[in-house]
């Protein structure tokens, strides 16, 4: 799949041969580090599922690295032998091979020599400003104080920067091109490009120059607690002393100026930082020096070891330079980047931070939410508030700037007003409608930009303007400013939204930055797999753009990665994973693809490894009581979710469980409506009291919910029952091994509600997708039956929010743990066999049974001798 001029590696055979840190891994890890080798070197697209406590991560480090490692390693050295001719000739001949072969290590060169050079010119002046620090510094503080007195601040840091689309003819009184790029590179508040050097030498020679980059891992997950996790597995291993590692994140973990941090909301951080940047030097952030030397050293260090957040910033704050900054300025030369996944899965964030996945690997771990979360990531939410404060505020900025606002601005800024006006008239139009009209209105793009007749306004041209004149900066500093100088937000009249009037809450950052991912995405209408759902509320109307189709977006990722792969511990079920990421028909563009980016694109070409648990199937109970005590059925589909008996039922049963059930029992339930309404039976039939006789009944909504739980089992009551949520916070993340939880029972099973119009649009999609894309295969159905693939789909979100909850317990190899499922259903064959494999695969199997014979035999469970 990958074109290689060198001859394909070998894969290693043995533990040692991965380096891993300890005597002797698990016979599943040494698989799976061999099968990612595989994947990696031949640049496919591979699915690994491996369950929590079997060393998944550390897998993933041995057998990434020691693929990269191998892999930078293919280009042979070439050694210069001293054979009586000059030095400057074997250096000349030395150059010409590598420049015809390597043509990145002459890049390097070049970059390393423009280092040395800034380092020996900046250290010359530094001494040079400290032999003249008193003369300078008196004229530096008459020109402060000067500055100072003739005005609070310069409007000029307001005004958009010259802007050109490319859409205008060129004329004779219009810039080249080389100078428009210079305006444009101007206009990006790139850091460190200002000098203090006042030279007229030729700018080249002070340029920096474009640092080549390496093939490297970049590994994605969810949270940053889970990158930081990622990085100390990292330093466990002999990788961690060597392997450049960089971590990004936000400028709230990361910026390491205390006065912005303490005096400025983290909504309002990013807003602030910016700000700063483009102030005078007198008020410029002091951790982003205009010398290049103390982030030159950052970036050193940055390039002996691996380094987490933490450890960045606090050599960050030795330096007193960024650490943000310093991060994204070490990716081009890091082994291993660790990022969130919303930097990695959308464009635009990776064009931002300057990321390039040319050549290099994508780990993305916990990737069992990857589909939602990319639709998530690209979805949009604009109410009528955003609306009405935002017209009201570009408005005001283009009375007071039009005269000074050059190239297409004046054209943009218009096209944007009208956009926003035809947005406040629709809104208002729909909030006023009769009451025939249903609260939620689901329309494709194109419908819906035809009925707020905005389907004559350029979007596409607005959505480029946006990104590319950062005018979203400028109408903040201008906000900003307004209120703070001259008090408008009390001088002018409260902000008439749709919802009546009402005085606007919202920060016009927010609502700029609602605004720009909104126009993003209806900038392309013609876009199939996207709908815009009109809200019509007590507060307001509400726009929401909803991606149905990630495969847009993986698939340009997928395109530009030399290998993707996905891991978890509940990938399965994984089939839909794979139509929804590279779906068979068309539409991802191909047209431009290259022969090996479509074989990148083909579904067929993806592999997927699972492996069973580490654990002995003798340490697993699992089992489906299909009914009570009373042999009542224990079913909880909705129309059954008002049965008190069954209610009851399902109390008693789990009363009885918690007799013979030692430690710790955690309950997951398929909604907290189901919960609270459970919960209010079980108390008036004195259902709670009985379990609480046995063991105290902690709830996911308690204050301190896990302090609470572990003091009870581990205290004087040796367990507790911990009633929580599929989907809550308790579901995710969080570990319940060996007495935290011996049993995992599931009440219910938790399909997501039909009630929400963005789940049935995208259940009505994916069954469309299944055909080639034609004009009936798009529109929704009369009737909103479901097909066997939007069935399959929906199944699917369910069960695999399912195996992430029963993933909980069983975090080890002595760990032992009963798995009960408190729902008949869950023995129906289509349920059972999306379980994970480790329960339903090959070596274990759900058995189904009634209450007796199921309390039987998880009796005879635990007094089984499991240290044996």
């Amino acid at each position: 799949m990958v074109d290689l001029t060198e001859a394909r590696l070998a894969t290693p055979q043995t533990a040692a041969d991965f380096s891993f840190p300890i005597a002797t891994p698990y016979a599943i890890q040494v698989e799976f580090v061999q099968r990612l080798f595989e994947t990696l070197e031949r640049g496919e697209f591979g699915i690994f599922e491996s369950p929590t406590g079997t060393g998944k991560s550390l897998s993933i480090i041995c057998g990434s690295l020691t693929w990269l490692t191998h892999h930078h390693a293919r280009a042979p050295a070439t050694i210069d032998k001293d054979d009586g001719r000059p030095v400057w000739v074997r250096d000349y001949e030395r150059k010409q091979r590598e420049s015809s072969v390597n043509p990145d290590a002459v890049a390097r060169e070049k970059y390393e020599n423009w280092a040395k050079s800034v380092r020996r010119k900046e250290s010359a002046e530094q001494r040079e400003r400290k032999q003249n620090a008193r003369r300078v510094g008196a004229v530096r503080a008459k020109a402060s104080k000067r500055g100072s007195e003739q005005s609070p601040h310069n409007s000029d840091d307001e005004v958009v920067a010259e802007y050109h689309s490319g859409e205008e003819t060129k004329g004779d009184g219009e810039y080249s091109e080389s100078v428009r790029k210079l305006l444009h590179a101007r206009s990006q508040n790139r850091v460190y490009e200002d000098s203090d050097i006042d030279s007229d030498e030729d700018t080249d020679q002070n340029a920096e120059p474009e640092e080549p980059s390496i093939s490297k891992i970049f590994y994605a997950s969810r949270t940053h607690s889970q990158l930081q996790q990622f990085i100390s597995e990292i330093k466990r291993t002999k990788f961690g002393h060597a392997t450049p590692c960089v971590t990004l994140g936000s400028r709230v973990q990361l910026c390491t100026n205390d006065e912005v941090r303490t005096g400025c909301a983290s909504a309002m951080l990013n807003e602030r930082c910016l700000e700063m940047q483009q102030n005078g030097r007198s008020k410029r952030c002091g951790h982003l020096p205009v010398q290049r030397t103390p982030m030159l050293d950052l970036k050193d260090h940055m390039q002996t070891r691996a380094m987490d957040i933490e450890d960045l910033v606090m050599q960050a704050r030795k330096l007193s330079v960024c650490a943000y900054y310093g991060a994204r300025a070490s990716v081009q030369q890091a082994h291993v980047v660790a990022l969130p996944y919303n930097m990695l899965l959308s464009r635009s964030a990776r064009e931002a931070l300057g990321v390039s996945l040319k050549n290099s690997v994508v780990i993305i771990d916990e990737a069992h939410n990857l589909v939602d979360t990319i639709l998530a990531t690209h979805s949009a939410l604009l109410d009528a508030r955003c609306v009405t404060l935002l017209l009201d505020l570009v408005q005001r900025y283009f009375k007071k700037y039009w005269q000074r606002l050059r190239g297409s601005n004046v054209v943009h800024i218009r096209r944007t007003i009208a956009l926003l006006r035809a947005l406040d008239k629709y809104m208002r139009a729909v909030k006023t409608e009769d009451s025939r009209t249903p609260d939620v209105l689901v329309k494709g793009v194109n419908e819906f930009l035809h009925d707020a007749h905005a389907d004559h306004i350029n979007v596409f041209t607005i959505d480029r303007y946006l990104r590319e004149s950062k005018i979203g900066r400028k109408l903040n500093m201008f906000a900003d400013r307004q209120v703070g100088s001259n008090n408008d937000a009390e001088k002018r009249p409260r902000a008439q939204t749709a919802a009546g009037p009402q005085k606007s809450e919202i920060a016009p950052a927010t609502a700029v930055a609602a605004l720009e991912a909104f126009i993003a995405g209806i900038g392309s209408p013609d876009r199939t797999g996207a709908r815009i759902v009109v809200r019509n509320g007590a507060h307001g109307v509400e726009l929401s753009y909803v991606l149905l189709d990630p495969s847009e977006a993986f698939g340009e990722l997928r395109r530009e990665a030399r290998a993707v792969v996905l891991a978890g511990g509940t990938m399965t079920p994984a089939t839909d994973v794979v139509e929804q990421l590279l779906p068979r028909f068309g539409r991802l563009s191909r047209d431009t693809c290259s022969p090996a980016e479509l074989m990148k694109l083909d579904p067929d070409n993806a592999r997927l490894f699972s492996w069973s648990h580490v654990v002995s199937p003798s340490h697993i109970c699992s089992l489906v009581i299909e009914s009570g005590p009373t042999n009542t059925p224990l079913k909880f589909a909705f129309q059954d979710q008002q049965n008190t008996l069954r209610i009851r039922e399902c109390g008693q049963a789990l009363a009885a469980l918690c007799n013979v059930i030692p430690g710790g029992v955690v309950v997951f339930f398929p909604s907290y409506a189901l919960l609270s309404k459970m919960l209010s039976v079980w108390r008036e039939n004195g259902i709670i009291e009985r379990i609480a006789r046995r063991k105290p009944v902690v709830t996911e909504d308690a204050q301190n919910v896990l302090s609470e739980y572990v003091e009870h089992v581990r205290g004087p009551h040796k367990g507790a029952v911990l009633l929580s949520v599929v989907g809550g916070r308790l579901s995710e993340g969080i570990n319940f091994s060996d007495e935290l939880g011996r049993a995992v029972v599931m009440v219910g099973v938790p399909f997501p509600s039909l009630a929400s119009p963005e789940l049935n649009e995208r259940l009505t999609y994916y069954e469309s997708i299944g055909q080639k894309p034609t004009m009936s295969t798009v529109a929704r159905p009369a009737e909103q039956s479901m097909g066997p693939r939007a069935r399959s789909l929906y199944e699917s979100l369910c069960m695999r929010a399912v195996n992430q909850s029963i993933g909980r317990a069983i975090r080890h190899r002595g760990d032992f743990a009963a798995i009960v499922f408190l729902d008949a259903r869950y023995a129906e064959p289509r349920i059972a066999r999306k379980l994970p494999a480790w329960i339903a695969g090959p070596n274990q199997s759900v058995s189904s049974c009634k209450f007796g014979p199921a309390l039987a035999r998880i009796s005879s469970f635990f007094k089984q001798d499991f240290s044996v």
